[in-house]
């Protein structure tokens, strides 16, 4: 597998695989740390019976399925995502997935969840966000800030390159620290930021995330670094899983923030 999960997202639908994409989704899914996240961002939407949700980049619709579950009865989820693939599998395994454009307040809450890293400038989607919700709604996202990943290894240098390389391939690497500031600046008021540390220790599930492997080879193969470097690191990487030493960690924040009755929308 290539590291074209950091860059493919961003253009699912012109890729080769969906596979590749819906089977990394399933797999961060299916992890304790991201299920948590996703409850607690539930909670900070203030997801009740009759509330009437937008929930941006639904991906293969399970998050709306889920909170759609929470506002009934009387409320709504109304899921978008910017690949016509991705939301024809939302619909195989949800039903319909509906909604393109919206006037202004028309939501009580809006959500995204590991999106705005593949948008090259998330300020305009915050703002358009904030313009449909309803004064008092409340905008919550869950991002990454991929500087943040660690790796255990004798070979700092190498790790530096390595880990730097593939923050940089997505479109938005340090998203996770620019939530607030955009909050901020799209007029948003109560902006609350917690942080989320995810540590790994299997080399196979952190490899099918982060592109560990792949990214060193990608490396070595563009004279970044050198063969011997990639393979000693992928060799150590390998070596510590095999005697329960591999060790990896990333920090992600989950932000919400209230629309003041004065926002006035695209501001």
């Amino acid at each position: 597998m290539t590291d074209d999960l950091a860059s493919g997202f961003q253009s699912v639908d012109s890729g080769s695989d969906f596979a590749v994409f819906s089977s990394c989704l399933t797999l961060i899914d299916s992890l304790p740390f991201f299920a948590e996240c996703k409850r607690e961002s539930y909670d900070l939407l203030g997801a009740a019976p009759g509330r009437r949700i937008l929930e941006v980049g639904c991906g293969l619709g399970d998050d709306a399925a889920s909170l759609a579950r929470v506002v009934a009865p009387g409320g709504s989820v109304v899921a978008i995502d910017g690949s016509q693939t991705m939301i024809e599998a939302a619909r195989e395994r949800h039903g319909a997935v509906a909604g393109l454009s919206f006037d202004d307040a028309s939501f009580d809450a809006c959500r995204i969840d590991r999106v705005l890293q593949h948008i090259p400038d998330p300020a305009p989607a915050v703002l358009e966000m904030v313009r449909v919700l309803r004064p008092g709604g409340v905008l919550v996202a869950y991002d990454n800030d991929w500087e943040t990943l660690t790796v255990d290894s004798v070979e700092r240098a190498t790790t530096r390159i390595i880990l730097n390389s593939f923050c940089d391939r997505f479109p938005s690497g340090w998203i996770g620290r620019r939530l607030v500031p955009l909050f901020l600046r799209a007029g948003l008021r109560d902006v609350v930021i917690y942080p989320k540390t995810l540590v790994l220790r299997e080399l196979g599930v952190a490899d099918r995330i982060y592109s560990l492997l792949s990214t060193a080879e990608r490396l070595a193969e563009a004279g970044v670094i050198s063969r011997n470097d990639a393979d000693r690191w992928s060799e150590e990487l390998r070596s510590a899983d095999a005697e329960g030493r591999f060790f990896t960690s990333y920090t992600g924040f989950l932000v919400s923030g209230t629309r003041a009755d004065g926002v006035a929308s695209g501001a």
